[in-house]
């Protein structure tokens, strides 16, 4: 199954709308890599559209709807499925989300070459071989909101995130990777 076949399915209104996730549907790992990376990123995308509009005070409940509810489907998805959904970046704001060696390298990659959509490896741990799938984040324009200039940042943002370094993007500026990992059988 083609990326562009999971967009599609994915995109579908009723999947949107429905506990049933993509990933339960596929067969390979790398179907459920790709299913859910998509699902994920559009996610994003649609709830940044949806709850961030030009002029809106985006408070914490703003961030809980966005953010937090991509952040819970990534958890929900890791809980159903077993593969492991993580973001990661340079210019982090959650440092648990801050990108280590080998993830930094990949950001630095798809910075390089903007037409790379994707990129799969695989590797052992502990005795068992995984396949990631890596995809990068693009900035949008809703994403700005947050994620633009540094004194244009919610106080809630300041606030919580003292240490944040998630500014100063502009529209179309890679942000990050998400990355799923599955077992490579």
């Amino acid at each position: 199954m083609t990326r562009k076949m999971l967009t599609s399915i994915l995109l579908a209104p009723a999947l949107l709308v429905t506990p049933a996730l993509a990933a339960d549907v596929m067969n390979t790992p790398e179907e459920k890599a790709m299913a859910a990376a998509d699902e994920i990123i559009t996610m994003r995308s649609t709830l940044a559209a949806e709850f961030i509009k030009p002029g809106a005070v985006i408070d914490e409940e703003t961030f809980k709807k966005v953010c937090g509810a991509v952040a819970k489907r990534a958890k929900d998805i890791t809980e159903k499925t077993g593969v492991k959904i993580r973001h990661a970046a340079v210019k982090n704001r959650n440092p648990v989300n801050a990108a280590d060696e080998r993830e930094r390298a990949l950001i630095e990659k798809f910075e390089a070459d903007k037409d790379l959509s994707e990129t799969w490896e695989k590797f052992d741990s502990e005795g068992k071989s995984f396949k990631r799938y890596t995809r990068p984040i693009f900035v949008e324009e809703a994403c700005l909101a947050c994620h633009g200039s540094k004194e244009a940042r919610p106080e809630f943002i300041k606030t919580k995130y003292p240490d944040d370094k998630a500014y100063g993007f502009k529209e179309g500026d890679l942000r990050g990777i998400i990355s799923v990992t599955v077992p490579a059988e």
